[in-house]
């Protein structure tokens, strides 16, 4: 069967694909054989850094040996101490680094053994010897080792000359004159595992003897300086600075060389050996007579080149070979077939293309990612740079775009800070110099003004062209920086603070939490007699008697236990002199432990004996030698506790002398002094002994007379007093004479009363005395005081509260019980007290109503309320308010003039807004100013009401000449109608009454359902009271408002028809007596109340009148006199049967009738 013609392949299309198969794997090998070259670059490289150092240190120490050898040069002799110094300077300028230390061994030949060795055990060496023992020709001990301590003390005394690998190294130097490295050796001094060693050595010759040859150095030989090195350690500090550790792709291993042979092994990085292979590097070195071999080799020899591009060569040279073979197949397909593969072929590139850029993408995110800029800087020959690839980091750290130093570095180095700029520049030609790392720390200017710090970090490459290029990253460590200059700030703080307290005079230390000092200051340093490093560790027992450490450590416990104390502590010093220290305590916390405490003591000693001596003045009067006012108050203040808790009496009893001035001005100041001197000893003889007896200054005293059952027996001692103070005194011939005026108080009181308020009383009372004619007491009238006090303190505080504005109003809605409308609110002001809460009116009004605070409270109520009605206007509800005026307020003849002005306040409130409640007493007086008044008020829209209509003098007159709309009925008459007869009927004359005088009526007291009911029926529409809503704040009243809805009976309720009223008097009544009956019964009181007869019973005077017209008027009879005779029945107690059961029977024949008069009322 024939193939289709695409399907048939001619052979020269075989012979371009095995063609084009060939050149993808030469490219692909060329590009491998690249790729392994640059590696093995890379690895010669490394291995040429690494060559260098080692040669760099081995030398550096054979210089340091030839320092060592110059010493015994320089000097006759070198003693122990010499080395010593000379060693400890070479271990202070850090060039001793990773070495076991430095040593010089003597060249003692045999029959200078006994020499030798009674030479050094007279150093302090006793039991010095030759180890290994044994006789030998020569030996070679170790005489001098520096450091001398730890594991190098066991090197003293080494014959080197018994080991043959140490001697062969020594006699190559002694016989060259040069410095010489031993192979492999095993030092004395290695303890745990063994490393690997070697020892340098280097000649010492006797300096005034010739070594021209062979012959005459070793004559000349006095001995060796030497190095031992062990060689990781070693090794260690030569590849710290290429961070050489497990982790890195290459292996080092150094081995003797003999010839082209490994010798022994000496060092090798890694634990396990590297695979062998091709790819590896080896080097050389020849110091001091030793060939050492370095042999770097790859861990994993296989990744060591980057294969990638080969791969890639491989795949793409394939992929091109089969693209062309398929192109050229296709040619004899149809044109469908190639375009079909074209498009394929299209589509390949592209996402190949987008695989690249999205590559490309992110590495660039992530070098945009790491923190700091990621960049290639490259130095040309002449000096030009520039940075081919920076990460968008470069804006961070130099505030420059990447793009603008592709092509010129300058904008990166202008940024530098000015001082560091030439540092960097040299470093960073250095580091190409010497292809080196470059590592630098530098500050940089942003263009916004800040500057930061920055730690560049790069590797050199050298290019072909002799361009440097440096591959690396900066970083920001601005915040670093500052945390190290803070740092450093806080020790040079911490220095000068410890300066400062060193010249504190009082003693200041710190101790751990095992009471053991850390830190003392000079005055503290000075006290302890010691300095501050014996000081460190110490104890209190180094310093204090035990008992005084005792007190301390108690002290210490409560401060480590997180107390801070401040305490007095009493202590002998040297001399046994007491002394006194104001010890000041507090934790030091490290976070939440505490770890030591830091105490101040100062030595107030002197303090203490000043306060002993003020302590007196300041309690005693100095020139009698009595209490003063200061001691006074004490025993006062305990007088007082101790008689409150015996229930018993104490007098206070203030004296001032009438005439004293008068003295003092004829006779002088001494002769008045000793006046007082002479009565305080007289007083002092007068009262009792646990009474006291003070002086206040100049004339005045104060006795305190204590344990008094009564009040009355002070009296004779009160006249004592007097006689006491008007004997005459004499003075120098003189006879000098005064009286005493004596005002008189007593503890306790009705009320409580302070020290200082008794003796104010007393001080009141003896001005009293003296206004009575003097020589005389007066008694304190504590009943009169406190009244005055109360008021007085009441409008201050009232006073107060009115500045502060702690008054608050209230509003209570008044309603039309009928329909439901809102009519007005009325405003009440409560004092909104700060520590007793809401206060009503009655607390506090009655204390300024004749006062002239009445009239300022009462203006600031009606411009708050007017503010408020017209807030409520703004929000769209129209509530006319009212308020209560004060007597005092309302006699005010610029009382319409100040309205007018309030009104004036608020213009958009229409007339009738604001309405005056007036009490009928408040018109006492002056009726017709009154009058004249509140018509000015109407004239200005101002409504008025006549307010708690009927508890006053009520008056007809009030009715008629008061320009009052309202009659508003007090709530005392509202209250009561439920149950008392007498009210309704006088709530029925004042509606009346009112309707006459063409008023309207509103009722207080509107507390239940039942109250609204009556009064409707009555024809009292307006009501205000509990049963429709208490007073509420402002910021209430809108939503109350909107939800208000009145009870639907009463809505329903009709007034009464003419003549029903004593009905309902009489119902009311009979409803009320079967209540009371009622609960009289259930309390089972004794005696019960007589029926209630005929002639005392109002329902039946209603039954004696003609009702006609009523049809069931029997049976409501005939049910009244059931009701009647079970209630004889029960209060007489005679009757049979269950006493509950009458109960039951009297409470449904009650209901019964009390329906039939409420069917009657609604017919």
């Amino acid at each position: 069967m024939a193939r289709p013609p695409y399907l048939q392949i001619p052979p020269w299309l075989w012979l371009i694909a095995l063609v084009g198969v060939m050149l993808s794997l030469a490219t692909a090998q060329q590009a491998r054989r690249d790729a392994g070259d640059e590696a093995m670059q890379r690895l010669a490289f490394s291995a040429d850094q690494v060559t260098l150092r080692v040669e760099e240190r081995l030398a550096a120490y054979a210089l340091i040996l030839r320092g060592a050898s110059a010493l015994f040069d320089a000097s006759e002799t070198v003693d122990r101490g010499e080395w010593r110094t000379f060693v400890e300077d070479l271990q202070a300028s850090a060039l001793l680094g990773n070495v076991e230390g430095i040593g010089f061994a003597r060249h003692v030949p045999a029959d200078r053994l006994a020499d030798y060795l009674a030479t050094v055990r007279a150093e302090g060496f006793t039991d010095h010897a030759i180890t290994p023992s044994g006789e030998r020709e020569a030996y070679g001990p170790v005489h001098y080792i520096e450091p001398f301590s730890g594991r190098n003390r066991h090197a003293l005394g080494y014959d080197m000359f018994a080991e043959p690998i140490r001697r062969a190294a020594m006699e190559r130097a002694r016989d060259t004159g040069k410095a010489t490295l031993s192979g492999r050796v095993e030092l004395v001094t290695e303890q745990g595992e063994p490393q690997p060693a070697t020892l340098m050595y280097l000649p010492v010759y006797r300096r005034d003897m010739p070594q021209a040859n062979t012959a005459e150095r070793r004559d000349a030989l006095l001995g060796w300086v030497y190095m031992p090195y062990r060689m990781y350690d070693l090794m260690a500090g030569i590849l710290d600075d290429h961070d050489w550790s497990d982790g890195q792709p290459l292996v080092l291993s150094l081995h003797e060389s003999e010839g082209d042979a490994r010798g022994a092994l000496l060092y090798a990085s890694d634990s396990e050996p590297a695979p062998a292979s091709t790819f590896q590097q080896t080097r050389h070195i020849d110091i001091a007579g030793q060939t050492w071999r370095l042999l770097f080799r790859h861990r994993a020899p296989g990744a060591a080149a980057d294969l990638t591009a080969a791969g890639w060569r491989l795949a793409g040279g394939l992929l091109l070979t089969l693209l062309l073979c398929a192109l050229i197949a296709s040619l004899q397909g149809t044109r469908a077939r190639a375009l079909a593969m074209t498009q394929a072929l299209t589509r390949t590139i592209r996402q190949r293309e987008t695989q690249l850029e999205r590559a490309v993408s992110r590495l660039r995110t992530i070098a945009g990612r790491i923190p700091g800029v990621v960049y290639e800087f490259r130095l040309e020959p002449g000096g030009h740079s520039r940075f081919p690839y920076a990460s968008d980091g470069m804006r961070q750290i130099y505030g420059v775009a990447p793009e603008q130093v592709q092509d010129d570095a300058t904008p990166v180095i202008s940024a530098i800070h000015p001082d560091d700029r030439d540092a960097v520049v040299v470093s960073i030609a250095r580091s190409g110099e010497t292809l080196t790392p470059w590592r630098q720390e530098y500050r940089v200017h942003l263009p916004d003004g800040r500057l930061q710090w920055v730690f560049g970090d790069a590797l050199p490459h050298a290019e072909a062209d002799g361009a440097i290029t440096w591959y690396g990253v900066i970083t920001d460590i601005t915040e670093r920086k500052q945390a190290e200059f803070a740092l450093h700030a806080a020790h040079l703080e911490t220095r000068r603070f410890r300066e400062a307290l060193d010249h504190v005079g009082s003693y200041i230390y710190m101790k751990d939490r095992d009471y053991r000092y850390t830190y003392a200051n000079r005055a503290t340093l000075t006290l302890f007699g010691c300095d501050a490093e014996s000081l460190i560790g110490s104890e209190d027992a180094h310093f204090f008697s035990t008992d005084t450490v005792a007190r301390l450590h108690a002290l210490d416990r409560r401060v480590l236990a997180g107390e801070q104390t401040t305490e007095e502590v009493v202590t002998r010093d040297a001399d046994g002199n007491r002394r006194v220290f104001l010890e000041i305590k507090t934790p030091i916390r490290d976070g939440e432990e505490i770890v030591g405490l830091l105490g101040i003591s100062s030595d107030i000693t002197l303090i203490k004996e000043h306060e002993r001596q003020l302590e007196y003045l300041a309690h005693y009067d100095a020139l009698t030698g009595l209490p003063n006012r200061v001691l006074l108050a004490d025993r006062l203040g305990q007088a007082m506790a101790h008689e409150q808790r015996l229930e018993r009496s104490l007098a206070v009893i203030y004296l001032d002398l009438d005439g004293f001035k008068s003295i003092n001005d004829r006779f002088g100041h001494a002769a008045g002094d000793h006046l007082l001197v002479t009565l305080a000893k007289r007083l002092r003889e007068v009262v009792r002994e646990g009474d006291t007896l003070s002086r206040l200054g100049g004339d005045e005293f104060v006795a305190v007379l204590v344990d008094l059952p009564d009040t009355r027996l002070a009296t004779p001692l009160l006249r004592r007093l007097l006689e006491a103070a008007a004997q005459p005194v004499w003075y120098e011939g003189q006879r000098l004479e005064v009286s005493a005026s004596l005002g008189v108080t007593f503890y306790p009181q009705a009320e409580s009363v302070e020290a200082d308020q008794l003796l104010r009383q007393a001080d009141q009372a003896m001005y009293q005395a003296k206004l009575a004619g003097k020589g005389r007491y007066h008694l304190f009238d504590p009943e009169h005081d406190r009244s005055v006090r109360s008021h007085h303190e009441s409008l201050e505080r009232l006073q107060q509260a009115l500045e502060k504005e702690e008054f608050v109003l209230h509003y209570q809605p008044k309603v039309n019980m009928r329909s439901g409308e809102v009519i007005g609110v009325e405003a009440l002001v409560r004092w909104a007290h700060p520590e007793c809460g809401l206060l009503a009116p009655g607390q506090f009004l009655p204390i300024i109503e004749e006062h002239a605070l009445a009239e300022a409270l009462g203006e600031w109520v009606i411009r708050r309320a007017l503010a408020q009605a017209a807030a409520w206007r703004r929000a769209g509800l129209e509530l006319p308010v009212s308020v209560n005026m004060a007597a005092r307020q309302l006699r005010q003849r610029e009382l319409p003039a100040r309205l007018a002005e309030l009104l004036a306040e608020q213009p958009d409130l229409p007339e009738g807004s604001l309405e005056l409640e007036i009490l009928e007493t408040s018109a006492l007086g002056d009726l017709a100013l009154i009058s004249e008044l509140l018509e000015e008020c109407r004239r200005l829209g101002v409504q008025v009401s006549l307010d708690d209509f009927g508890t006053g003098y009520s008056s007809l007159t009030y009715l008629k000449r008061l320009p009052a709309g309202t009659v508003k009925i007090d709530q005392s008459f509202v209250r009561d109608i439920l149950g008392a007869p007498e009210d309704i009927k006088i709530l029925a004359g004042v509606l009346g009454l009112a309707n006459a005088f063409e008023r309207q009526v509103i009722a207080e007291g509107v507390e239940t359902l039942d109250h609204g009911q009556l009064l409707l029926r009555l024809g009292c529409e307006l009501g205000q009271g509990y049963g429709i809503a208490r007073p509420m704040p402002a910021d209430a009243i809108a939503d109350w408002c909107q939800e208000w809805q009145p009870p639907t009976s009463w809505a329903q309720q009709a007034p009464l028809a003419p003549g029903q009223l004593p009905l309902l008097v009489a119902g009311v009544e009979h409803r009320a007596w079967c209540r009371h009956l009622h609960h009289l019964l259930e309390a089972d009181a004794s005696p019960l109340p007589t029926p209630l007869a005929d002639s005392h019973c109002h329902f039946c005077d209603w039954l004696a009148l003609d009702h006609n017209d009523l049809p069931d008027l029997d049976h409501l009879a005939a049910l009244h006199r059931e009701a009647h005779a079970l209630v004889a029945a029960l209060l007489e107690r005679d009757f049979d049967g269950d006493t509950a059961e009458q109960h039951r029977t009297l409470d449904e024949a009650c209901a019964i009738l009390l329906a039939e008069i409420e069917r009657l009322l609604t017919a």
